[in-house]
């Protein structure tokens, strides 16, 4: 039943193996199930095949790129007014792409030199 907890009771949990490595509660175990278990599941599987690997592999590249934003920018906004944070957004989008493509230059450098 997604988005709810199941209960074991203790009873059931006493004669399992693998009590140690699941719970050390004296009344039993509780497991919560995501409300979004089932599409959950369905990611998952999808994350497995190639189109899935594929999209992940993307997905990781922009996810690092917004970190190194969200990095320099801070967890509050600086401004008041959507215009003044969209711009402050904006501007270390900017210095991060100026990092990236510092980088780049960098490496072919040292490529060119190594040949």
């Amino acid at each position: 039943m997604p988005g709810g907890v199941v209960h074991f009771p203790k009873e059931t949990c006493s004669q399992c193996p693998l009590k140690a490595q699941c719970t050390t509660s004296a009344k039993g175990h509780s497991v919560s199930i995501h409300p979004d278990e089932a599409l959950l599941i369905e990611w998952r599987e999808l994350q497995q095949t190639p189109q899935g690997c594929a999209q992940l592999r993307e997905r990781v590249a922009v996810e690092h790129s917004l970190a190194h934003v969200g990095r320099w920018q801070g967890q509050r906004a600086r401004y008041r007014g959507v215009r003044k944070n969209l711009f402050d957004l904006r501007r270390c989008a900017v210095v991060h792409h100026l990092h990236v493509l510092a980088r780049s230059q960098q490496k072919a450098a040292e490529v060119q030199e190594a040949a």
